[in-house]
Formats: structure tokens, C-alpha cells, sequence
């Protein structure tokens, strides 16, 4: 036999598709990489935290009510160091996490779905455009992901065999790891302790038992301990609990369908399904597909289904979201839950498999067809609303000594980050306060810059009709006691950055 008849015995077409999917997802997330934008808003928040604070401050509460697990932040200090202070730098363990993921739930799906469900669920997951973003971030999401699959990974494997003494040294080690290296491990954690103790318990071997019982307790001795460190002043802070209130389950009769809409909301955010595909049709395959797999004895569903329920009661005590980037941990399980779905409907045309197969794979080009679309529209014609760097370099070459920069506050952060970048650090900056439900304080403001000869006015982060209005009333009160002398906007960017001599009496 030649190597190629080898090959071509080894590689199965499933297989092939599979290799394409995951290669077709890393390409995006290099390219995402590469493109190596400014840091935006939240991202350059959290950089200002790792670059200005040493490894000890970082164990502090953040600044700019930023919050993210401390071994995610030491690991970005600690490539920051050795890197440089650069975006591919802080970027850097978020874009390997992400592309890791992308193997990993390869090797977790075909364990527990086939064919065609483990295709959708690498494609959707390749493909999601959050996902891939926030796999080029300064941000701790993609890492989620990636320590949520290798917990499902390392718990399935100890199911399938007798456990030694150096495997749950291995569980316990990792697991711990993974609560200081990502927030809503626990969950997931909680999820595989429960099952494996309980599992153990049913088939009465009580040895197994008491070291998955021995197992989970340190979890939860490295949880109360990073609790009293880190978790308890982010449970307390009022602006995180206020930005995220929409995603806390609600004590009400209301609270299973509150659910159920939330849980269909992460197959679109951050899971990137189209939302031109009815919620009612991914939640039956999804559920269709949980029942599934614990028809078939599938231990991992109920790894997952409990830490969907640990989730949602954190949410309705309102220590943790249920929803949007903060439930992107889930997107795998949810993904792996529909996928099995899909092949449910594969099998329901049993006597006829080509028919089967066919319904599966148009109800499979249906689901994905948009997502892939856009994601290689966006490769190909990236986002770039909040690449401040362009308008930095305009500022540094036409800054002259004397002129004051208006920050407004979305800019604070980004301009903070970049200043020293561009020899802007000693620059005369008035930083703006919000006034947004109020907007006659912006004239106050601006009043104290009456007299300036040259004065910049720089907007950033001008994603929403509140920004816009904001960044309308400054320059109106701008205009009634000065004259407007040049502006700047790079295209495709949402920064705009004015001139303007505010002399008149």
C-alpha cells in the first residue's frame, strides 16, 4: 500500500471537513490578530491596570470598575514584560486561548455527538464573529472558553478509566488553576464535581467518591480564597451590578422563560448565530440534543446542564450575568447540545440514510450560511470604529505647546494608554465628565476653556446615540464661544477629533 493509499484510508471525509472548519477558524483569528487595531474602550481600561500596576497592585480592585481573574492578568502582565508594551503583547494569551479552543472542541464533540452535529458546532464556533474578536482582545472571555473545555476534556477522560492517585492530583491541580485564571470556572467546576461525586455514588465505589468529594473541596478552598481577594469587591461594585442588571434572573413566576430567552440569546451573542434564525427552532435543537445525550448515558450533559443552573443562580443573587460575553464559556456546550440536535433529525430518516443525511446538511448550510458570510466579509473588510491610532498620529504632528486637549470621557482611557506612545504625556488635558442625563453641564465645562487660542476636542467610542448626542452638545456649546478651525476623522473609524479657538467674549 503507498502512503497516499494510506492516507486516503486514515482521512475520512468527516475528518476533512473538520481539519478545513478549524484551519478556516484559525486563519480568522490570525488575521483578526494581525490587523493589531488600537485598543478600544474596555480593552484600553484594562491595559492601563496591567501596565501601570505591579504583579502585588493587581491583586487590588481595579481601576476604571474593570474586572477580570488574576491569573489572566498576571499571565498578561507577565507577556507584557517580556514582550513589550504593545497590543500584540497584551493580546497575545487571549489569541492562543482562542485558537487552542478551537482543537479542543474538535476533541470534545466527536465524543459526544457525530458527523454532522460535530461539523455545525466547529463551524458556528470557527465562525462567530465574537469569538473571534474576542480572541484578538485584551479581554479574559476567549480564555473562558478554552478552560471550560479543558475541564469537560480531562473530567470525560477520567470516566473512562480507573482513576490513579496521580490523575485526581492532576483534576485537583488544574481545576484549581482554572478558578484563578477564569471567573465562571467555578461553574463549570461545580458542574463535573457534583456529576463525578454522584456518579461514583451509583455505582457504590466509595473510594472514587470520597477523592472526587476530597477533589472538590480544594476547588472550593482556592474559591474562597480568591473570593476574599478578588470576587467579593467585584460582587460589590454598584456600576458593574447596574451595566449588567438585564442579564440577572428575576424571583418571579417569570424567571423559567426569562431563562429560556436568555439561554436563546447566547446562540446569537456571543455564539453567532444569525438572528434571522428563529430562537423557537435552535432552542428544540438544542434541547432535543440534551435529551439526547443523556438518553445515551452522556455524563457530560449533565457536567453542563448543571453549570447552566450554578450560572442562573448566581444570576438571580446577582453575582454573575447570564448572558452576552459573560456567558461565552457556555457557547461550546450550547453548540455540542445543538449539533446533536441536528443529528436527531439525521436519524429520524433512518430507512432512507442519504435523505437523512441531505435534511441534515441543508438544515446545517441554513444555520451557518450567514455567519461564514460575514465572517469572511469582515476578514476581508474589517471593523476598525475604534482605531484611535490614526488620529493620535494627526494630534502628535499638529499639537503645538500651549494647546489643551478636551478628552471626552469615552477618550480618557484610549488616550491615557496612547499618549506616551506619541509624546503626548506632557500635553495640557481637561478630561470631561458625564453629563449625558444632563446636558447643560457640558457648558460649565467648557466654559473653563474659554480663552484658549487652540483647543482640541477629541471623541472616541461613538457606538450609540448617547455618545453622538453628547459629542453634539460639546461642539454646539464649542461653536456659541468659539470658531471651529480644522477637524479630523479617519475613515471607517467612530473618532472624530476637532480644533477649535474658543476667544470670543
Amino acid at each position: 500500500m503507498t502512503i497516499i493509499q494510506r492516507l486516503k484510508s486514515r482521512i475520512s471525509i468527516e475528518g476533512l471537513a473538520a481539519a478545513l472548519a478549524i484551519g478556516f477558524g484559525l486563519i480568522l483569528r490570525l488575521r483578526q490578530y494581525m490587523l493589531n487595531l488600537s485598543l478600544w474602550l474596555d480593552e484600553a481600561m484594562l491595559a492601563l491596570n496591567i501596565v501601570n500596576r505591579t504583579f502585588e497592585q493587581l491583586i487590588k480592585p481595579l481601576d476604571y470598575d474593570q474586572g477580570a481573574p488574576l491569573g489572566f492578568l498576571w499571565t498578561t502582565k507577565a507577556a507584557q514584560i517580556l514582550l513589550g508594551n504593545r497590543e500584540l503583547s497584551l493580546r497575545l494569551f487571549p489569541f492562543l486561548a482562542g485558537c487552542l479552543a478551537l482543537i479542543m472542541l474538535w476533541l470534545l464533540a466527536r465524543q459526544l455527538t457525530r458527523r454532522v452535529g460535530v461539523i455545525f458546532a466547529l463551524l458556528i464556533f470557527a465562525s462567530s464573529r465574537y469569538l473571534v474578536s474576542y480572541g484578538a482582545q485584551v479581554k479574559q472571555y476567549a480564555v473562558d472558553v478554552t478552560v471550560t473545555l479543558l475541564l469537560y476534556l480531562l473530567a470525560l477522560s477520567l470516566l473512562r478509566k480507573n482513576a490513579s492517585t496521580k490523575d485526581y492530583l492532576i483534576l485537583a491541580a488544574l481545576g484549581g488553576f482554572s478558578i484563578w485564571m477564569s471567573h465562571p470556572a467555578v461553574f463549570t467546576l461545580g458542574g463535573i464535581g457534583l456529576t463525578l461525586i454522584v456518579s461514583a455514588l451509583l455505582n457504590r465505589d466509595w473510594q472514587a467518591a470520597l477523592k472526587h468529594g476530597l477533589v472538590s473541596t480544594f476547588w472550593a478552598l482556592n474559591f474562597a480564597a480568591l473570593y476574599l481577594i478578588q470576587y467579593r469587591s467585584l460582587a460589590s461594585n454598584s456600576y458593574l451590578t447596574n451595566f449588567w442588571a438585564e442579564y440577572f434572573m428575576p424571583f418571579s413566576t417569570s424567571a423559567p422563560a426569562w431563562a429560556l430567552d436568555r439561554l436563546a440569546g447566547l446562540f446569537y451573542n456571543p455564539g453567532g448565530l444569525s438572528v434571522e434564525v428563529p430562537a423557537v427552532i435552535i432552542l428544540i435543537l438544542f434541547l432535543a440534543g440534551m435529551v439526547s445525550l443523556f438518553q445515551q448515558d452522556k455524563r457530560w450533559a449533565w457536567m453542563f446542564s448543571l453549570a447552566l443552573v450554578f450560572t442562573l443562580a448566581a444570576s438571580s443573587l446577582g453575582k454573575y450575568p447570564f448572558g452576552g460575553r459573560m456567558g461565552m464559556f457556555a457557547v461550546p456546550g450550547l453548540l455540542i447540545g445543538a449539533g446533536e440536535g441536528i443529528e436527531l433529525l439525521r436519524k429520524l430518516f433512518t430507512p432512507k440514510p442519504t435523505l437523512g443525511l441531505a435534511a441534515a446538511l441543508l438544515l446545517v448550510g441554513w444555520l451557518t450560511f450567514t455567519p461564514l458570510n460575514f465572517a469572511v466579509e469582515l476578514a476581508l473588510k474589517p471593523k476598525m470604529a475604534e482605531n484611535i491610532a490614526p488620529t493620535m498620529a494627526y494630534l502628535k504632528t499638529n499639537y503645538r505647546e500651549g494647546d489643551v486637549i478636551y478628552l471626552y470621557r469615552m477618550s480618557i482611557p484610549a488616550f491615557r494608554y496612547y499618549a506616551p506612545k506619541y509624546r503626548l504625556e506632557g500635553a495640557l488635558v481637561f478630561n470631561g465628565a458625564d453629563f449625558h442625563t444632563n446636558r447643560t453641564g457640558y457648558q460649565s465645562e467648557l466654559a473653563q476653556l474659554l480663552g484658549h487660542q487652540r483647543a482640541w476636542f477629541l471623541f472616541s467610542h461613538l457606538t450609540d446615540y448617547e455618545y453622538i448626542d453628547d459629542r453634539d452638545a460639546i461642539l454646539d456649546y464649542a461653536g456659541q464661544i468659539g470658531s471651529k478651525k480644522r477637524d479630523f476623522s479617519e475613515p471607517g473609524t467612530f473618532i472624530n477629533l476637532y480644533l477649535y479657538e474658543l476667544t470670543k467674549q
